[in-house]
């Protein structure tokens, strides 16, 4: 199961994890460890990670399936679902 992690950003020494369904905690956990001077960094997994975690994939097929996704994503630059254009010039157009 995939694990929030919050790492010492100096050591890369895991402080604390706990279960997606608990980053909060994790986040909290972090705030106090920033509030006594330490840098501090929260890796939460992404849907892709979870995905295929859940599904059983090895790592080099999560490997496969990250990078297809990247290219995807690439792919669909300036897409439909986004406007390049600055909603300042729509109003002069």
């Amino acid at each position: 199961m995939p694990k929030v992690r919050v790492l010492d950003q100096q050591s890369g020494q895991t402080l604390f994890e706990c279960s997606i369904q608990e980053t909060e905690k994790a986040y909290q956990f972090a705030a106090q460890m920033e509030a006594i001077g330490l840098d501090i960094k929260v890796l939460v997994p992404t849907l892709s990670q979870t995905l295929s975690q859940s599904l059983g994939l090895s790592r080099e097929q999560q490997a496969t399936y990250e990078n297809s996704l990247d290219e995807e994503i690439e792919s669909h630059g300036g897409s439909c679902c986004f406007d390049d254009i600055d909603d300042s010039k729509k109003a002069l157009n």
